[in-house]
């Protein structure tokens, strides 16, 4: 029997040259076991157990849960710990590098170690478990045969012909993916001569083929364009309300990319079940009473709401001086891509961003700083306005959209976190927080049969946390084991600090 302890800091994977050798390994954890001992339960309904349990894992599944003295492979002391699911991050966007242009630089090896270090970083922020808003199947399954790394799961797109978000993907972008696999012939509205078969991009064939392909729901666009392109076609109230209606037979529910007044307006319309974006944009002369009022009714039409908070704060941070000065940012980012993002070159989306504010050059860093954050207030303002009423509801879904473009202050895994703590800053108490990460997201997805929450025969994705996340939001900085799929990881194994790395292609492709 081997005993692990949260205070020996095991590197149980940490390098890519010993890739093969790591993923034999994790193919014959299936036949260990391991019980934490002694450990304090988070329930579902976020509660705390009564008395410390002891916690039978073997298989990758919780086998057992009680106060019998359980043997197995592997101890560990969960004394004067916390147990609780691994986080559920239900809007995240996997391909790439955040803030790296395509093209000759994915060669590079900081951008090779750095997509060596993105599933550790969700890892090490606790996220066990992904929702990819805009991907292929083909995708999704590379992601998980990586033998370290989150269960990503996949939402499947369904844009028009030139509009959201193919107007905004470069061309090189679109050319690695079958982008018009889900475009949606809109009769009604945008007839399109781009598609040689309308007929096999109707509601009913698109939900079917998205059924077959494992997809966990359909994502639509009500976007008319920001920045620099505008007056993007959206599609018609009539096309979308038979889409959800063919998505409702097969149980598959459908989200909506929107975030102004218009697209929730489109929402409630259509009757779609979830809007993934806060309400950000609305005319200045919007008064919170008509902010309530239309939380209400979404409350009345029972959709939910992610407000993706963190979307806002992370444009915002870009001008912040002392980003890069966070202790944490070199647990998540790998030291050379911290440095390149420090170059002229790494710095085109922080220029791009400041372009907007207008004529800044006799402003101090501080000063742009406080300057965006000034003309970002009202959108944060609306958000919380809209969030708090949803939360009383069980209508907020926790997803950061990590990241919303390609900007570096949204990195995997630290973006989630802070997602986490601008929650907390809309004043959602704890217990909802936690609620969301675990088992309110893993019910939005399907899964709540599998993972969500401690119970037998679960698949054994748990955290344990040296705090009470019920109580303090930095237990989320206090996790000392992840377990995932069975197998215990040290959270310090999971740091960038600790990547080991030699170039290897481990990109997944679609």
């Amino acid at each position: 029997m081997t005993k692990l302890k949260s205070s020996h800091l095991v590197l149980l994977v940490c390098s890519l040259i010993n890739l093969f050798s790591v993923r034999a390994q994790a193919n014959n954890h299936d036949s260990e076991s391991l019980v934490i001992r002694a450990v304090t339960l988070v329930n579902a309904d976020a509660t705390l157990s009564k008395k410390p349990q002891n916690v039978l894992i073997r298989h990758g599944k919780i086998q057992a849960i009680g106060t019998r003295e359980f043997t197995a492979d592997k101890v560990i002391d969960g004394h004067g710990q916390y147990l609780i699911p691994g986080l559920i991050d239900s809007h995240v966007h996997l391909r790439g590098v955040p803030g790296v242009p395509d093209g000759e630089l994915a060669h590079s090896d900081f951008y090779q170690e750095a997509l060596a270090q993105i599933p550790k970083s969700y890892l090490y922020a606790g996220f066990t478990t992904l929702l990819d808003l805009v991907n292929t199947k083909a995708f999704i399954d590379s992601w998980n045969q990586q033998p370290l790394a989150p269960r990503a799961h996949y939402c499947a797109p369904v844009p028009i012909p030139k509009g959201y978000p193919i107007a905004v993907i470069p061309e090189e972008a679109l050319q690695k993916v079958d982008v018009a696999r889900y475009f949606l012939h809109d009769r009604h509205a945008h007839p399109s001569t781009e598609l040689a078969d309308p007929a096999a991009h109707t509601p009913a064939h698109l939900i079917e083929a998205m059924q077959k392909d494992g997809a966990r729901c359909a994502k639509i666009f009500y976007e008319k364009g920001f920045g620099k392109v505008r007056n993007l076609p959206v599609p018609s109230e009539a096309i979308v309300r038979e889409l959800v209606a063919e998505a409702h037979k097969k149980q598959l529910p459908v989200f909506l990319h929107g975030n102004s007044l218009e697209s929730y307006e489109f929402a409630l319309a259509t009757g779609v079940d979830m809007l993934v974006h806060g309400l950000w944009n609305a005319q200045p002369a919007t008064t919170p009473g008509e902010l309530q009022r239309i939380a209400q009714r979404l409350i009345d039409a029972k959709i939910a709401v992610q407000p993706s908070v963190q979307v806002i704060y992370g444009e915002q941070e870009l001008l912040n001086p002392a980003f890069f000065h966070q202790p944490s940012l070199r647990h998540y980012m790998p030291g050379k891509l911290i440095d390149w993002y420090q170059t002229p070159a790494g710095q085109w989306m922080k220029n791009e961003i400041g372009s907007y504010l207008g004529e800044t050059a006799s402003l101090t860093d501080e000063q742009k700083y406080q300057q965006i954050k000034t003309v970002y207030q009202p959108l944060l303002t609306r958000v919380q306005q809209v969030s708090q009423p949803l939360n009383q509801h069980a209508l907020l879904i926790f997803g950061s959209d990590t990241p919303s473009g390609p900007i570096y202050t949204q990195f995997p895994g630290l973006n989630g976190r802070m997602e986490m703590d601008r929650w907390q800053a809309m004043g959602i108490p704890l217990v909802d927080l936690f609620k969301a990460l675990t088992i309110g997201n893993a019910k939005r997805l399907g899964l709540e049969r599998e993972i969500g929450s401690i119970a037998t025969h679960k698949q054994a994705d748990l955290l344990l946390l040296g705090k009470n996340p019920l109580q303090d939001i930095t237990a989320y900085d206090a996790i000392n084991w992840v377990i995932l799929r069975g197998e215990p990881i040290s959270r310090e194994s999971l740091s960038a600090q600790n990547l080991k790395f030699i170039k290897v292609h481990t990109t997944p492709e679609s």
